[in-house]
């Protein structure tokens, strides 16, 4: 029996593939972050560091800068609500920034992402690291007492295999490379999350209204 939903936020949930990059994208500070990521696709420096190291580009921005709103992808707060109809779990698990939970926070019952750090005032001064990898969420589902064989997964890239391949059922929305799309059990692409209800509901046996 499926008793959880694991979604990756990032490219599934949300347009833009990375909150990090977005967050570059808005600040301005998207040349200085090539060469962080070019410094970790190298091996000079690994993720932790990577992320630190990208964080502080931002130093001192005002967390009103740093968490800025977004739009969810078209089908998103149908999906939730329909997992959520369901009675299922829902994890949301990233490993890109916390203001992506903003929008979905009422809908899932784990958000689990790095989190931005401020002062006192609300400057941005680092980045704590709780996603450095999908395998996380093995410590998660052990704390939870559930198994991969109730579990529903939802993802788009690298990060998210070790998820695909465990979970019962798995579904590869718009896969960015042949060996997420491989991981997975269906593989859909899309630009909204409507094809993904519907499978979800097959999945589920849930009842469309007639």
């Amino acid at each position: 029996m499926i008793t959880t939903a694991i979604l990756d936020v990032d490219g599934v949930l949300t347009y833009f593939k990375s909150a990090w990059q977005h967050l570059h994208r808005i600040l301005g500070t998207e040349y200085w972050a090539s060469i962080n990521r070019e410094a970790y696709k190298a091996g000079l420096i690994n993720y932790r560091d990577w992320a630190i190291t990208d964080a502080l580009l931002w130093f001192g921005v005002p967390k009103t800068w740093a968490e800025p709103p977004i739009t969810l992808r078209r089908g998103a707060i149908e999906l939730l609500r329909t997992l959520k109809a369901a009675n299922m779990r829902i994890i949301a698990i990233t490993g890109g920034l916390n203001y992506t939970g903003a929008p979905i926070r009422d809908y899932v019952n784990h958000y689990i992402s790095n989190e931005l750090i401020y002062d006192e005032s609300g400057n941005l001064i680092s980045v704590r690291v709780n996603v450095e990898s999908k395998e996380v969420i093995n410590e998660i589902l052990n704390q939870l007492g559930i198994d991969w064989n109730e579990v529903l997964a939802i993802g788009d890239s690298e990060m998210d295999i070790p998820m695909l391949t465990k979970a019962k059922y798995s579904i590869a929305y718009n896969p960015t490379s042949n060996e997420v799309a491989g991981s997975a059990k269906i593989v859909i692409q899309s630009e909204t999350l409507y094809p993904v209800i519907k499978v979800v509901k097959a999945i589920l046996k849930i009842e469309e209204p007639r």
